[in-house]
């Protein structure tokens, strides 16, 4: 991890927008493949009641 005293404000507060920004990305991409693990029915192929369940 870097040493954030030695950022500005600005660079400190892009580095967050930056972050989360990737984040939210992310989740993004998980959340539109656990969509279509539900849209397959993966949850009754596997054996599973429903995808929570699958997911855990």
């Amino acid at each position: 991890m870097s040493d954030t005293r030695l950022l500005s404000t600005d660079e400190l507060l892009r580095g967050i927008v930056d972050e989360v920004t990737e984040i939210r990305i992310r989740e993004h991409s998980v959340m539109q493949k656990i969509a279509e693990l539900d849209r397959r029915g993966a949850a009754a192929e596997l054996g599973y009641k429903d995808v929570p369940h699958v997911l855990r």
